[in-house]
């Protein structure tokens, strides 16, 4: 087995799956955490165990979970490392790995804090006994993912070849004039002043001045450049991974936070500003040690020997403190992404905030993440502090050592005061560089952190959106049944089963209702139509398709899905309805669609019409206008089929009927209502009933009016009410 090695959470949520990598590690398997979260059913709650041990057993081990108390210490035979389950704070659960017992400790790696050594008792406060114990089969392999490091992003850079030679030609450019310029002390000392030259003197300070100006025009041309090619790399990795994660299944969302997401975005910089302005400082300042080395060794070679002494002493300090500022950058960037994910939660749920009078205790929630965020920033800035004046002290030694050595030269007559002052001017084109190449490491180790949280993401695979279909949806043959499903079962993750072997056909151009009470799979049912998420056992044909072999942007050209939560850009109205469409629709057909979703009225008595601006959130839009704008939104698009997911949950009885008698004469258009009101089931040509995930009932509303069932209590009830 190879060494242990600690591995840190990337979010909040991933300490299962980061245990979970440990273990792996321990074993010679190296696996993204972010196909990990996959494998084990990782979601906004976290990972249970049952997904863990589901991973492992996929990865070629067999794993125990079991409950037991503090004897297990006593026990000769046991095997590390293992998971254990824990309470933190008396409220978060969390996983750590045990990965030894020596001298009566329990040395333990939390995937949030490090390395920790406990005592039993210490460690049972916060224990709840359950371990989690595995070990490869005689047919585990090691697999090793390939992981993408900052040399990956190299073919960026030779894209940009011809501004980085210029910013390169113009750097070597600089450099010589920094050392012409050291010179210029010499010459005075030791030639001018002697020869009282008065000519001299104004000839090269003239000459000196104009080159001094040069170099400032330089300057700004190479900073100029510097810039331009920063904000071109941004484009593409800033904009990269925005475009990768639009592209993401809806899993994807479903278990993150918006902040930790938002977070890797501004990660990004770090990356940039480490391909930017690190990769091209590292070989300029290489070059420039070299020429600098060169012309202090010919000023004077005793000297150039003990300036070089300081490197080895440069390089132990960036040595002692890559794995310390590895660990900060970490806890830095995760307390950063929590942070903002409970700024953007709260921001988001203002109104019941509000309503609740809890701005005191969101207040206070928010105040102790920022303290912790804090807390890590400022024992990084701690580390930086410490290596920053460690390295100041070491140049102010060497430049004291170099004066009284060389000033003995001078009083010896083997050095002149010209030469002594010209190698000290040197000294800073030396160590300048030498600092910077020093100084890279920080920054460096810094956009390895990020770059491994962007790989995190960029290793997800994205959906197949591609348009080129076997078979064009809306051309089908209609004859065949519109939507097929077969023994259809679904469950997120690892947790039980929300939908449990369905079957049922629709015909073409049907108005289906389905019906159930609340947690029964109906929204559920719904976005498994649209292949939100895959199906996991059964099939969903449409057209006689199987959906997997459909394109997802056929498929959802083909379906239009109108959620119980819509959302609306900050845009004009008239942006907003035909928002994703190839083809703008007329204006008469706008008119058409806002009349069948009863909104035109509305929208026609704003001063602006149809170019009014929606606020953000649609925060000037009541409930029910929202909803109608998207009714009107999704009759736009034209699609065969339409999924209203609780869409008029927000109208008023009157007006609800108004709209669904609307949709109900729509010709070619098969809908599918998912309905909190029963009345609008009894217009559908037939009915769906669920019940804890199982089909119940499936008929017209004049059959299962009277079979005694599930939804004649439900209508027995209305009727009563």
């Amino acid at each position: 087995m190879e060494k242990f090695k600690l591995i840190k959470q990337h979010d909040e949520k991933d300490c299962g799956v980061a245990c979970l990598s440990m273990i792996l590690n321990t074993y010679g398997t190296k696996i993204p955490i972010s196909k990990l979260r996959n494998m084990a059913g990782t979601n906004s709650q976290g990972t249970s165990a049952l997904g863990l041990v589901c991973a492992l057993e996929t990865l070629g081990f067999e794993s125990e979970v079991y409950q037991t108390d503090s004897t297990i210490w006593k026990e000769e035979s046991l095997i590390f490392p293992f998971i254990a389950h824990v309470v933190i704070d008396k409220s978060f659960l969390h996983y750590v790995v045990i990965y030894g017992y020596k001298n009566g400790k329990i040395l333990l790696a939390d995937p949030a804090k490090g390395k920790l050594t406990k005592t039993p008792d210490e460690f049972g406060k916060e224990w709840t006994g359950i371990v989690l114990s595995t070990s490869p089969t005689p047919n585990y392999k090691a697999i090793r993912d390939s992981s993408h490091g900052l040399f990956h992003y190299l073919p960026l850079l030779k894209e940009q070849k011809k501004m980085i030679m210029a910013i390169i030609f113009l750097s070597l450019v600089l450099t010589g004039i920094g050392i012409v310029g050291s010179y210029y002390f010499q010459i005075i000392i030791d030639k001018i002043i002697p020869s009282n030259s008065i000519n001299l003197l104004s000839i090269i300070s003239i000459s000196l001045l104009t080159i001094y100006i040069t170099q400032a025009i330089l300057q700004y041309i190479k900073q100029y450049f510097l810039i331009k090619l920063g904000q071109r790399l941004s484009s593409i990795i800033m904009l990269g991974y925005f475009r990768h994660v639009l592209r993401l299944p809806m899993n994807f969302f479903s278990t993150r936070k918006s902040g930790e997401i938002i977070s890797r975005f501004l990660d990004a910089t770090k990356v940039i500003d480490a391909l930017a302005n690190s990769t091209l400082s590292l070989f300029l300042d290489v070059s420039m040690l070299l020429i600098i080395g060169a012309s202090l060794f010919i000023q004077n070679n005793l000297l150039f020997l003990i300036s070089f002494t300081t490197v080895p002493i440069y390089t132990l300090i960036v040595y002692v403190f890559i794995k310390p500022f590895n660990q900060s950058n970490e806890e830095q960037l995760e307390a950063g992404a929590v942070l903002n994910s409970h700024i953007i939660e709260s921001l988001k749920g203002i109104e019941t905030i509000k309503s609740f009078n809890a701005t005191d205790q969101i207040y206070s929630n928010i105040k102790d993440q920022f303290q912790d965020m804090m807390v890590k920033s400022l024992k990084k800035e701690n580390l930086d502090n410490l290596q920053a004046n460690l390295k100041m002290a070491l140049q102010a030694t060497s430049t004291t050592i170099l004066l009284w050595i060389g000033t003995s030269l001078v009083l010896k007559g083997q050095l002149s005061i010209g030469q002594l002052i010209t190698y000290n001017a040197l000294m800073a084109y030396f160590t300048t560089p030498l600092q910077n190449i020093i100084n890279l490491q920080v920054k460096i180790q810094a956009a390895k952190v990020a770059n491994d949280r962007l790989n995190e993401i960029f290793y997800l695979e994205q959906e197949h959106l591609c348009e080129d279909s076997i078979l064009s949806l809306s051309t089908s043959c209609m004859e065949k049944n519109l939507i097929d499903i077969t023994n259809l079962s679904f469950a997120y993750g690892f947790e039980e089963n929300v939908l449990n072997n369905i079957s049922f056909s629709i015909l073409p151009n049907e108005k289906i209702a389905i019906v159930g009470m609340s947690g029964s799979g109906k929204s559920t049912l719904a976005k498994l139509l649209v292949n939100f998420y895959e199906t996991q056992s059964g099939t969903i044909h449409i057209h006689g398709i199987p959906i997997q072999e459909i394109p997802k942007a056929t498929l959802r050209n083909s379906i239009s899905y109108v959620s119980q939560e819509t959302f609306f850009f900050s845009d004009s109205i008239y942006k907003n309805l035909i928002f994703g469409l190839e083809l703008e629709p007329s204006m008469e057909e706008i008119i058409w669609a806002c009349e069948i979703a009863m909104i035109r009225e509305y929208i026609e008595s704003l001063p602006l019409t149809y170019l009014s601006v929606i606020e953000e959130d649609a925060s000037n839009l009541s409930g029910g206008q929202k909803q109608r704008l998207a009714i009107a939104r999704a009759l736009l698009k034209k699609s065969d089929i339409i999924i209203f997911d609780e869409a008029t949950s927000g109208l008023d009885t009157h007006l609800e009927y108004a709209v669904i008698q609307n949709l109900m004469n729509l010709k070619n258009k098969t809908i599918l209502f998912i309905a909190h009101q029963l009345s609008i089931a009894k217009g559908c040509d037939r009915i769906i009933v669920l019940e804890n995930g199982k089909l119940v009932e499936f008929g017209t509303h004049d059959q299962l009016s009277v079979s005694k069932g599930t939804y004649e209590k439900l209508w027995r009830m209305l009727t009563i009410a």
